[in-house]
């Protein structure tokens, strides 16, 4: 997910800690729709300007690709400030209470707090959808036009609402039961645990669009994964209409957990490539990488809530708890993720050596693992140079690249070594 759209689901709900007050609330509605229909129109001008440019040839197909892209990426940005417009300054959020089917609900008040959030994002991906319809590369129509904001919606920001949605009405539910507090609170941690365990997954795998790989690539892919420790892993080929070149496990636990291999990976890169870039999701998992950035975001939280309990009776103090909160889970995720994604790159050069013999189509050298991996990087972000420089969670590509040169070095030193020890002259 990128960092926009997370801070844009993470502000939104933040915003539900802001002091509750006398609030019009229909004149908030009014002002907020109307901040995001303008918002909406931006959007789409950026993009016909945009067009027009490229199809009077005054500038490169390639080219307004890339300014469309960077328009509508600051944008989202802005959106951020849009957010707490809406929900601040307008009073959407502060007038939550007014609202007597909202009021005992978290699920309901949740929704109500990233609609306009959807509503932003929404825009930027209906106007690349309308450049697309006038360069000529996507069918026009309504059904299209939906389906591409809702395919959108899919593979970025559903990831985080769609489980924050279940637990909330999962809450809901037990806060309604007639039971002690300390009985609900169990209820609800073995509920989460279960969640994140098996039903995530479940949920994850169904927002893609999937089928089944040949039988040839579904046995080798297999054979990787299992020669990589990860028995009764599914395998399943993840339909972007060639959108998206990325590969994924979902889940934890066999026989639940499912690698996805987007098309255009299958596709378009080499079948050593493809093996190197299995083997660095399933570094990730034999690593524990998930459950540790998930481990990491604890004391983020827990210093967030030393905030709220210094400001006291404050009026401000839980907003001031969520804003130290998430600014602390921005910081260690990014520490996390970096050295994870970095593990998990010299992981996979290891494995791809000691299961060489054993399967098909792995480099059977560290050197040539790394060389490899590092093709399939530049690959992958071939057409959009911009996702080689670092994120919020990746590092560089050039970075990543040289810090397994760095471990090759590293690697071929210990291999030398370690043949000297056991031939001695």
């Amino acid at each position: 997910m990128h960092l926009q759209s997370f801070l844009l689901i993470v502000v939104s709900l933040s915003c539900g800690s802001l002091p509750q007050g006398d609030v019009d609330l229909p004149r908030a509605i009014g002002a907020s729709m109307g901040m995001i229909t303008a918002w909406w129109l931006l959007c789409h001008i950026a993009a016909r300007t945009t067009a027009n440019y490229v199809l009077a040839d005054q500038i490169e197909p390639l080219e307004g690709a890339r300014y469309l892209e960077k328009q509508l990426d600051i944008f989202r940005w802005l959106g951020l400030g849009v957010i707490v417009m809406c929900l601040g300054g307008f009073g959407l959020a502060r007038g939550i209470d007014s609202v007597p089917i909202l009021t005992d609900s978290m699920l309901l008040q949740s929704i109500a707090l990233l609609t306009p959030a959807v509503l932003l994002a929404a825009a930027s991906w209906s106007a690349e959808h309308r450049y697309g319809v006038r360069m000529g590369y996507v069918d026009s129509g309504i059904g299209e036009h939906w389906s591409a904001i809702s395919g959108a919606f899919r593979s970025g920001m559903a990831w985080l609402i769609v489980p924050i949605g279940f637990l909330l009405g999962v809450a809901d539910f037990v806060g309604q039961l007639p039971i002690q507090t300390g009985t609900a609170n169990s209820i609800l941690a073995i509920t989460s645990l279960l969640f994140l365990c098996a039903g995530l997954p479940w949920i994850v795998s169904r927002l893609f669009k999937t089928e089944a790989l040949d039988t040839a690539t579904n046995e080798w892919v297999t054979s990787l994964l299992e020669n990589s420790g990860l028995r009764r892993t599914k395998v399943a080929r993840w339909n972007t209409s060639g959108r998206a070149f990325n590969a994924v496990i979902i889940g934890f636990l066999p026989p639940i957990r499912t690698m996805l291999i987007s098309d255009r990976l299958q596709d378009e890169l080499s079948r050593t490539q493809i093996a190197m870039v299995v083997l660095h999701e399933a570094a990730h998992l034999r690593r524990r990488h998930v459950p540790l950035r998930m481990l990491a975001i604890l004391p983020a939280w827990g210093f967030g809530a030393l905030v709220t309990h210094v400001a006291g009776e404050a009026s401000w103090a839980t907003a001031a708890g969520s804003a130290a909160g998430l600014l602390m889970t921005l910081i260690v995720l990014r520490m996390v993720a970096y050295r994870t994604e970095l593990d998990a790159d010299l992981q996979a050069c290891r494995m791809a050596v000691a299961i060489a013999p054993l399967v098909d189509d792995v480099p059977t050298t560290y050197d040539d693992a790394a060389t490899t991996l590092g093709l399939a990087l530049l690959r992958v972000t071939e057409e959009h140079p911009q996702n080689r420089r670092r994120t919020w969670l990746h590092p560089g590509v050039d970075e990543r690249i040289e810090f397994m040169r760095r471990n090759c070095q590293a690697e071929i030193k210990n291999s030398t070594t370690a043949g000297t020890i056991a031939n001695p002259a």
